[in-house]
Formats: structure tokens, C-alpha cells, sequence
């Protein structure tokens, strides 16, 4: 009896992602058996032809095109050698270590599909931005792909050089060649290349800069209540942020179990960072504390988030800044700032940058050092305005 094999490309509209696109799926159905996978591609769902089962985009239908072959092909394999094909055997050829790609977009998106599934959103919102520059750059040469054994130094180069030609910032074009990189080291740990060609490569040093608050922005915050409930709300998850170095992401999933006690007494965050996995230990500012009472347990399991808020991230953004034209402060609030406050306050409080970087969940120490330029450079500004005052007598 011959086995029906049947490949469907699909989307499921009811899940979007924040930028209003989802992701292209594909069903392998054997004899009745199915099993779906993911393409590592995604689209706007008005863009999507049912019928068609492909996209407007012309070379994103190549790449699908690709992707059915590919399958194709992994069936003939394993039809010839074990003369029948479950849907799950396929799947499992499929992903096997033999399959890894050997061209350069493909392998990025390969790579932008890992982050998807195992990072945060924003994480995988800013690696899909790098992997459609490379798309573009790729395409100027006039090719679909480039094979990972063609590439040289050459290459990174005038993927250098691309950028600045289109007036990118430096710290953006920097990212990109991460991202660049980031792939050769994948293909290397893949065994589909024998070295980096990029590994010598040199980055140009970019003066990161930080934006924090000062004591006084943060006394105005606390001393201005605000009648709307929403913004409120906002205004107390914001300084709960200030006073334990909490990212957003952290701030929306903490929960009372994630809040401990030790031996002396003293109330404490224990909670693993969203972006990065990497543990952080804060101690309960009084202040912090202040804002948890405000939402008790009561009839709430610990497993629910404390902040539970059914406002979006766009609508928090709106009322953040409500917030600062209130308090007339005069930077852009954000959870970033809120953070990088917690760094240089505990820091000119004497904390020693060790125990800062726990409590951030710093995973190097390297990350908690630009706090120390912070407060270093505040210093010789305020020594410059005391000789300039001792000037005047």
C-alpha cells in the first residue's frame, strides 16, 4: 500500500507577535500522522494566500520552496533506506545535526529562530532587525545566499563599510557585525566551517552613555501622587524599578514567592532575569516595601504576579511619560532609566559594585562597571564647580 505524504504551509492568525506578524508553519502529514514545524519565517497575515500557501514576496517564497524540498528530499532519503516514513521520523531527520546550513542567511535565520524560541521578545525583535540587514546586504551583490566557505575578511569589510555609507550610528553598525560574527561562531561550534574568518576582525570603540536620574528627579517622583489611576499605578511600578534595579520584564512577573526572608530579619528579591536567566538577590529598599503593601496577598496565590496590570506596554510607555511632564522632569522616562538609576545611586551610596552586579543580575561585572564611569565623572564635575566657586573669594 502506498503512504500519503502530504507538505502544508500555514499560519496561525490568532497569534501575532508585537509587530502585528506571525509565523509561517509547516504540517508534514504521513498516513495520517502529523507533525508541524516551524520555518524560522513570518509575515504580516494579509500578506498570506491560503490557497497559494505562499507570500508575495518573492524571495520569501524561494525560501520556502527551499524549505519543501529540503523535506522532500529527507523523505526519499529515509523511504530508500528504511522503506517506510513516519511523520515523526521525518521531523526528527530533519533537525538532525546533519542538516545544518552552509549558507549565510540561511544559517542566520536558523540562528534568529533559536533566539525566538529561548530569549525575550525584545531580544528577538532586535536580532531580526540584523538578519534583514544582512538579507539586504546579500541581496546588493545580486545573490540569493552566499556559501559560509566563500567567506573572507573581505566580506566583513564591505559589510563595514555598507553601514557607514547609509549613515548608520556606530553603536548600530557594531551590532550588526555581532550578529555577522555571532553566525561564524555557530558554523564553526557546527563543524560546517574550520575557523572564523572574522576573528580578527576590529570594532571600532563606542563611548557608551547612560541615562539615569538624580536624587532630585527621584524626591519629585516620590512627593507627586497622581489622581489617574493608571498612571498611578505606573508611577509606583516605576520607583519600585528605581529602588531594586528591576527590568520591566522582572517588575511584570515578580511574585510574593519570589520575595524571601533571611536570619536577621531582612526581606529580599530572589528572582532569575527574564532577558538573561542570571540570578539577582535585592534587598527590599523601605521605600519598595512601601509600594508592595499597597497590593497585598490577600486572596491571590504566591504564584500570581504582584503587578498583575491588563494596561499594554505602548499604554505604560504613554502614561511613564504622563508621569515625568507631571513631576516636571525633563528626560524621557523609562524602565532602562529606572534601572541605570539603581546602579549609580547604590554605587555613591558606598555598595561595592560586587554586590551591585548580584543584585542586577549582572552576568560580568564588566556590565556594572559604567556605573562607576558615572559616578566618577560626576565627581571631577563637581570638583570643577567647587574650585570655580573657590575662584570667586
Amino acid at each position: 500500500m502506498r503512504s500519503t505524504f502530504n507538505i502544508l504551509f500555514y499560519i496561525n492568525r490568532s497569534k501575532l507577535r508585537t509587530d502585528g506578524t506571525t509565523a509561517i508553519l509547516c504540517r508534514i502529514t504521513i498516513d495520517g500522522s502529523k507533525v508541524v514545524m516551524s520555518t524560522g519565517e513570518s509575515i504580516s497575515p494579509k500578506d498570506w494566500s491560503v490557497k497559494r500557501q505562499e507570500t508575495n514576496d518573492k524571495k520569501l517564497n524561494q525560501r520556502l520552496q527551499s524549505f519543501r524540498e529540503k523535506i522532500e528530499q529527507g523523505y526519499n532519503t529515509l523511504l530508500l533506506q528504511f522503506g517506510a516514513v513516519s511523520a515523526e521520523l521525518l521531523k526528527n531527520h530533519l533537525q538532525s545535526v546533519g542538516s545544518n546550513p552552509t549558507t549565510l542567511l540561511a544559517l542566520s535565520r536558523e540562528e534568529l529562530s533559536i533566539v525566538q524560541s529561548t530569549r525575550a521578545s525584545g531580544t528577538y525583535q532586535s536580532c531580526r532587525s540584523y538578519h534583514r540587514q544582512l538579507e539586504s546586504f546579500v541581496e546588493s551583490k545580486g545573490v540569493v545566499d552566499i556559501p559560509l566557505t566563500t567567506l573572507t575578511m573581505d566580506f566583513f569589510d564591505d559589510y563595514r563599510i555598507y553601514f557607514k555609507r547609509k549613515g548608520y550610528a556606530l553603536s548600530s553598525t557594531k551590532q550588526n557585525l555581532f550578529w555577522l560574527s555571532r553566525l561564524m561562531y555557530r558554523a564553526v561550534s557546527q563543524q560546517t566551517i574550520r575557523y572564523n574568518p572574522f576573528e580578527d576582525a576590529k570594532y571600532e570603540r563606542v563611548e557608551r552613555k547612560i541615562r539615569c536620574l538624580g536624587k532630585t528627579d527621584v524626591a519629585r517622583l516620590l512627593a507627586m501622587p497622581l489622581q489617574n489611576e493608571q498612571a498611578e499605578f505606573v508611577r509606583r511600578i516605576f520607583i519600585f524599578s528605581v529602588f531594586t534595579g528591576l527590568a520591566f520584564a522582572d517588575v511584570n512577573k515578580l511574585r510574593y514567592c519570589d520575595i524571601e526572608t533571611n536570619n536577621a530579619g531582612v526581606h529580599y528579591i530572589r528572582q532569575y532575569r527574564k532577558k538573561t536567566g542570571v540570578e539577582s538577590i535585592t534587598p527590599l529598599h523601605p521605600i519598595a516595601e512601601q509600594i508592595l503593601s499597597l497590593y497585598p496577598l490577600k486572596d491571590k496565590t504566591e504564584d500570581n504576579p504582584i503587578f498583575a496590570t491588563s494596561q499594554s506596554r505602548m499604554q505604560i510607555g504613554m502614561h511613564l511619560k504622563a508621569v515625568g511632564l507631571a513631576c516636571g522632569i525633563r528626560q524621557n522616562l523609562s524602565f532602562h532609566v529606572a534601572r541605570h538609576t539603581f546602579g549609580t545611586l547604590t554605587l555613591e551610596a558606598g555598595v561595592p559594585i560586587e554586590s551591585i552586579a548580584k543584585m542586577m543580575g549582572h552576568a560580568s561585572i564588566a556590565s556594572t562597571q559604567i556605573y562607576a564611569q558615572i559616578t566618577d565623572s560626576k565627581i571631577s564635575k563637581d570638583m570643577d564647580r567647587l574650585i570655580e566657586k573657590s575662584g570667586k573669594y
